[in-house]
């Protein structure tokens, strides 16, 4: 007796091109998996700024203000990638991704979680930097660039995503 196929592999037989939309599925998953994996290293991020606030209280320097702006600055774009546009549009919605555009928004992603890295570690130098004024008001200026990176790479995706 020969083996029986099954509903999908019968779906694959008539309808051409069904395996696509499975590969597109998984696409839309990649894209979920690397912002969740931008706003981990923002999540980290943030964490260890906090850390640096209370470090930079204790022996008052005098980037307490600027550290805490930072600070201020990455809260909302942690928020802005856990909570973005997730690539998947349903039949009735408004903005429908086809795979091209869905790896355009992966190539976003990936140079979110680059520059993610950055600002991780710029916390970090400012993390080192905390007993040498000059070094950590030089950190402290490297951070702000990274995020302003960041965000202007950010809203571009929400851009592109938007449909605009």
């Amino acid at each position: 007796m020969g083996k029986e196929t099954s509903i999908v592999e019968k779906l694959e037989l008539v309808i051409p091109g069904f395996h696509g939309y499975k590969k597109k599925e998984l696409l839309r998953e990649d894209d979920r998996l690397v912002r969740g994996k931008v706003a981990e290293v923002l999540a980290q991020a943030r964490r260890e700024m906090e850390r640096s606030l209370q470090s930079c209280a204790m022996v008052n320097c005098p980037q307490l203000v600027a550290i805490d702006t930072m600070r201020k600055k990455l809260m909302p774009l942690e928020s802005r990638v856990r909570h973005a546009e997730a690539g998947y549009a349903g039949y009735f919605d408004r903005i429908k991704f086809r795979e091209d555009e869905i790896k355009k928004l992966i190539e976003y992603d990936a140079k979110m979680i680059e520059l993610a890295e950055g600002i991780r570690d710029g916390v970090g130098a400012i993390n080192g930097g905390i007993a040498n004024p000059q070094a950590l008001g030089m950190a402290v200026l490297d951070l702000d660039d990274k995020l302003n990176s960041f965000e202007e790479v950010l809203d571009k995706r929400m851009s592109f995503a938007a449909g605009e």
